[in-house]
């Protein structure tokens, strides 16, 4: 007869995305049954090589989000329906949160872990210079708006359920993925990289398997209603990773106003950089 602690199901949103794969991989290692959402045959491969179980559907499959989830000891949520550049989070925001809805009601009344997903740049930037942290106020900027959805996901720890936020760096890197190779793309396109304002900003960064672990942390001893910035070093400059990624590509750095940029590479991108 067959011993030992019973595996523990994980389901998941992203899974076969740049973070969420190596969260799968290391939730596999660690011993979890891993059910992913899968949107494509490309995706179920992926997924079956990294040791999960592919589940049809996107996050608009709210029966299928809601029966997984009912399913599952825990939940970890990375998908969102917005892409980078594309429109504003505005027009998605409506869609996230029907989804994060439907797996609260799969998960209501258990106290199991929802883990959600957001980034650090829904944190307000401290006026005095110093640290931004967990306890942050929101940022007041429109570009901000996933914060909503954030607030809405960790309010439904109402329902009886374990939610906790993980804020994801905005250069999280390794593994040869990143906004750093999306970034270096377009500046091996331009010819240039881009910096707005002199890159004077401190930002976050990240490895992508630091991360992913603290996804699965986060769901092993969060509590209810707390959020965890994913933050590996914070005393990075914007020029300087600008500065590296010029010096690999051996383009120059393109210094230009936060106005120009603006009209340059969009109000999102601007907002980024």
């Amino acid at each position: 007869m067959a011993t030992g602690k019973q595996q523990k199901r994980l389901f998941m949103t992203g899974a076969s995305g740049y973070i969420g794969s190596v969260v799968t991989e290391l939730a596999a290692m660690d011993g979890y049954d891993v059910h992913a959402l899968s949107r494509s045959e490309t995706s179920d491969e992926k997924l079956r090589s990294l040791g999960a179980v592919p589940v049809r559907g996107d996050i608009t499959s709210l029966d299928v989000l809601r029966r997984e989830s009912a399913e599952a000891d825990t939940v970890i949520h990375l998908a969102t329906a917005y892409t980078i550049g594309v429109g504003t989070y505005d027009a998605v925001m409506s869609v996230d949160m029907a989804a994060v809805d439907a797996i609260a009601d799969g998960l209501a009344g258990t106290n199991k872990p929802l883990v959600i997903t957001s980034g650090t740049l829904l944190a307000e930037p401290d006026p005095t210079g110093a640290e931004t942290t967990e306890a942050s106020p929101p940022s007041s900027h429109p570009i901000s708006a996933r914060i909503k959805t954030e607030q809405h996901s960790l309010a439904l720890a109402r329902r009886g359920i374990r939610v906790v936020g993980v804020r994801v760096a905005p250069f999280t890197y390794g593994r040869g993925g990143s906004g750093v190779k999306l970034f270096m793309g377009m500046s091996a396109r331009a010819g240039n990289v881009t910096c707005v304002n002199g890159g004077k900003n401190h930002t976050t960064v990240v490895h992508v398997d630091d991360a992913a672990r603290l996804y699965l942390l986060a769901a092993q001893k969060g509590k209810a209603g707390e959020l965890f910035n994913a933050s590996g070093s914070t005393d990075f400059t914007a020029r300087q990773i600008f500065d590296a990624i010029a010096a690999a590509l051996e383009v120059p750095v393109r210094d230009i106003t936060y106005e120009d940029a603006q009209t340059q590479v969009g109000e999102t991108f601007a907002w980024f950089l």
